[in-house]
């Protein structure tokens, strides 16, 4: 249960509605960072602050074994924030349809546990999409310009896996390619 989090088993089945939110739980093992807590995390902040227990579960949920640094991921975990009940219940709801008008690019890990269930590239039947990111464009109708980018073999947390900077280096050429490059 997420009895730190203030929530009954029967309000966080009710939440459990997508594999995005689903996937983040299981990786979190819903942790409470209060004091009274038995795993308590070495923070010591009221009722509805999680975190992930040890570095096992921070795998699971942010890395893809193998390509990331094993010291960079424990000094993550060794530095690790927490998250509050209200971040993880707005991950279970789709935006709906914005008026932006300006250039939109989605960036996830190719093996993004979190937001992909592990693979970005399993679309739904029927989907026209090519990857579960793309599937995001119907929220942005007006975008100048939509694309939905992969970064092979990365979890989500892009910035800790050894080829961090291939996805750089596409964020980049997108702000470059629509006129926010530095001049």
């Amino acid at each position: 249960s997420l009895r730190g989090a203030g929530l009954s088993d029967s309000e966080v089945q009710q939440e459990l509605t997508t594999t995005e939110l689903a996937n983040l739980l299981a990786g979190s093992n819903a942790t409470s960072t209060t004091s009274d807590s038995a795993a308590a995390a070495p923070q010591d902040l009221p009722a509805g602050y999680l975190t992930w227990p040890d570095f096992s579960a921070n795998q699971y949920t942010f890395f893809y074994p193998g390509a990331f640094d094993l010291g960079l991921g424990l000094q993550i975990e060794a530095t690790k924030q927490p998250v509050t009940t209200g971040e993880l219940l707005t991950l279970a709801s789709f935006p709906g349809s914005t008026g932006f008008a300006g250039p939109v690019q989605v960036v996830t890990g190719e093996k993004d546990a979190i937001f992909c269930g592990g693979d970005c590239y399993a679309v739904g039947a029927g989907s026209s999409a090519s990857n579960i990111p793309a599937e995001v464009a119907p929220a942005f109708p007006n975008a100048s310009v939509f694309e939905a980018y992969v970064q092979p073999n990365t979890g989500h947390a892009i910035n800790a896996h050894y080829n961090a900077t291939g996805a750089y280096h596409a964020v980049q050429r997108f702000l470059g390619a629509n006129g926010f490059g530095a001049s």
